[in-house]
């Protein structure tokens, strides 16, 4: 962490010390760059996975009930990964080298612009779907509501994956990583 003292340190920086403490033992085992990507790659799963019932909801609505089990598996997967990183993507600057500080400003402006551009896409896609009456109001509102959800994960997804890239391997001599 860092050397300066509690009384320093704004309300941000003492919250982010805490979650590192916190999280710093938690899965040990999956702190490996091969892991990490792993878990960068699940989310990009399930983010596809749940794209696609969202769109087959507008078709045959039923199939919207499998969101449930996939919301448990991003949510999961996120979490994991999250703390696989001691969430470095949401990290003050204080606690960052200028190589993790770029990428997580690049990162952040990359998932800002994902963000505002599938947001224009669903706004667009109601706005012309309501006019023209394309299909049944419920399933196409249903159909743009899930993808605003998941814009939300690419959102968060984006620097997370980001961060993931830039950390340094675990020392295997390390007694702690076992």
């Amino acid at each position: 962490m860092s050397t300066v003292t509690d009384d320093t340190l704004t309300a941000a920086e003492r919250r982010y010390e805490k979650s590192v403490a916190r999280l710093s033992t938690s899965l040990r085992s999956w702190r490996t760059p091969e892991r990490r990507r792993l878990l960068v790659r699940l989310n990009w799963a399930c983010v596809a996975v749940m794209a696609a019932i969202a769109v087959a909801g507008f078709f045959w609505f039923p199939i919207v009930i499998a969101w449930l089990p996939m919301t448990v598996a991003i949510c999961t997967v996120w979490t994991m990964l999250r703390t696989v990183i001691d969430v470095k993507d949401s990290a003050p600057a204080r606690y960052l080298d200028e190589f993790e500080t770029q990428t997580l400003l690049r990162a952040r402006s990359t998932a800002l612009s994902v963000l505002v551009g599938i947001c224009m896409v669903i706004g667009l896609v109601l706005v012309y779907g309501s006019t023209v009456e394309l299909g049944d109001g419920h399933r196409l509102g249903y159909a743009m509501g899930g993808i605003a959800i998941l814009a939300v994960f690419v959102g968060g997804i984006i620097p997370a994956a980001a961060m993931a890239t830039t950390m340094d391997p675990v020392d295997p001599a390390d007694p702690a990583d076992s």
